[in-house]
Order: structure tokens, then C-alpha cells, then sequence
């Protein structure tokens, strides 16, 4: 199946979502995804958007027989007759779109720091080149600069 192409709307994440951590995190999920998806991110204790769009397959987990998982189970999957869960379709929709909106502002932030990672390079070398152009007739040693404004100030009192 082909990957689907959405249009990304960042502004539905709140600005903070990057650091979200917990229970914050899983309302966010169930507000944008649902429930079900909340629980299922919950139970493999992916608290934050960095693991979950760190999370190789997501839904590997469901193929393993464990009681715990069946609320899980119940919510997201579909219960086949042969006894066999296969995940629902809009589930699966739900996370992608989810890890894609958390890739997408991940990658915005990346850019944001490396810009001002940029920014703060480039401040710094305009410093650092200030002080190198300087000849060393300039530059005076804060010793002779204190002794010259001592030397200033007897000689315009005495």
C-alpha cells in the first residue's frame, strides 16, 4: 500500500509538544488520535514524541499473545474468526499521521537551533574578530589601564 499524502498542519500541535512527557503526552494522543491509540502507546510505555517517532513498528507488539494487551487489543483491532486480530484501518491511519506531524516539528526545531547555533557561530566570530584586527598598539594590559586612569586622575587633581 502506498504511503499517504497528507497536508502536515503543524499549528493543530501545541508549541511545547516536543517536550510533553506522560500523561500530557497520551491526552494529546487521544485528543489527535483517539483513545484506543492513546492506549496502545501507553501500554508499550512510549510517554513522549521523540519515542514514539523513534519506535521502529509501533504495533509489533500486538503480535504477541499477552493478557495485558487485550483491552488494547479490543479498542484497535479487529477480532477475525479464526481468533486473529488484525489492526483497524483507521488506527493505523491515525498513528501515521501523528508520527509525521511529530517528525515535521521535530525537524522544524532542528532547523530552529541550527539556525541559532549559526547565528551564535557567526556573533562569535564577529567578537573574536574584532579582537584579532586590533594592532597591539591597541591593546593595552589591564594592569597598564589601570595605572594610566591612577596616572589621570593625580594629575588632574594635583
Amino acid at each position: 500500500m502506498a504511503q499517504p499524502t497528507w497536508n502536515m498542519d503543524l499549528t493543530i500541535l501545541p508549541d511545547d509538544v516536543l517536550s510533553l512527557y506522560g500523561e500530557p503526552f497520551y491526552e494529546l494522543v487521544r485528543k489527535l488520535a483517539g483513545p484506543g491509540e492513546a492506549k496502545l502507546l501507553e501500554a508499550e510505555g512510549i510517554r513522549s514524541a521523540y519515542s514514539l517517532i523513534n519506535t521502529e513498528d509501533i504495533f509489533d507488539i500486538l503480535n504477541y499473545p499477552c493478557k495485558t494487551l487485550n483491552d488494547v487489543k479490543t479498542s484497535i483491532c479487529l477480532l477475525l474468526d479464526d481468533n486473529r486480530y488484525i489492526i483497524k484501518a483507521g488506527c493505523k491511519i491515525n498513528l501515521q499521521y501523528l508520527i509525521q506531524l511529530f517528525t515535521l516539528k521535530n525537524q522544524e526545531h532542528l532547523k530552529t537551533m541550527g539556525t541559532r547555533m549559526k547565528s551564535k557561530k557567526s556573533n562569535d566570530n564577529g567578537i573574536s574578530n574584532t579582537f584579532s584586527t586590533q594592532s597591539p598598539a591597541q591593546v593595552l594590559p589591564l594592569s597598564s589601564l589601570s595605572s594610566q586612569q591612577t596616572t589621570t586622575a593625580l594629575t588632574l587633581t594635583g
